[in-house]
């Protein structure tokens, strides 16, 4: 079955927005203004590595309710993906060039990079715990998309609405993550925090086509920008944490 964007494009005869060919890639961050900075030099004297983030998302891969916007009177339709990076099409863009366990883990090294926390902190598959202190860890619980599509009760007529401005859909992003610090040597969690949170964005063919999937930067960068605070509260808080 052929994704949403290009039912869509299929629908009213290619006068519906261009997903079929455009794809969206996780750049992470936004800007580096973005990202908390504690301290205009390290903080602590430590050194920190960050893991690959432990993949506890759900595979659900729901589309064909998408096809309840064909059926006259009824305003929408509608799909959810809990791991977006495996589908093939969305609202306005085709492909999502996302590889969560290693993005959100890279991610994370860079903004505690930026609050300059610690002396240092990187990346790493595995094989450079030695050379850190602390391993920062991650659990990635939902990365999930969804969206709406408007027919306004018209069927497959619902589309040519779009032409004169009126919204073509929604797409939310959600995201939900916990992380987490041990010693290098040691499984004994020392810090943890967790994050929820989603947003969404009303888009139509002259507005905001192709950012289906841009909210989840900002919301990482929310996530870790309040994580890394919380955890430099809790070293005021407690002075022998990172001993």
């Amino acid at each position: 079955m052929k994704r949403i964007s290009c039912l869509l494009t299929a629908a009213i005869c290619s006068l519906a927005l261009c997903g079929c060919v455009t794809s969206s890639k996780f750049i992470y961050p936004s800007s580096a203004n973005h990202l908390a900075q504690i301290a205009e030099a390290p903080v602590y004297d430590k050194k920190v590595v960050v893991v690959p983030f432990n993949d506890l998302r759900g595979d659900k891969d729901e589309l064909s309710t998408i096809l309840l916007y064909m059926i006259p009177l009824w305003p929408y339709g509608y799909c959810e993906y809990q791991r977006p990076e495996a589908s093939s099409g969305f609202l306005t863009v085709g492909y999502f060039d996302f590889t969560p366990d290693e993005d959100l883990a890279k991610a994370a090294a860079l903004s505690l990079r930026r609050s300059n926390l610690f002396q240092d902190a990187f990346f790493t598959f595995g094989g450079e715990k030695d050379r850190a202190d602390f391993v920062f860890h991650g659990d990635i619980h939902s990365t999930t998309y969804k969206a709406e599509v408007y027919s306004y009760g018209l069927s497959i007529a619902g589309p040519y609405l779009w032409l004169v401005g009126l919204p073509a859909g929604t797409s939310t992003n959600q995201l939900k993550v916990k992380f987490y610090m041990t010693r290098k040597n040691s499984r004994d969690i020392i810090w943890q925090y967790s994050f929820e949170g989603e947003n969404y964005v009303t888009q139509g063919m002259y507005y905001r086509v192709g950012e289906d999937v841009k909210m989840y930067v900002p919301l990482l960068e929310k996530a870790l920008n309040a994580a890394i605070i919380d955890l430099y509260k809790q070293t005021q808080v407690n002075p022998d944490l990172l001993k």
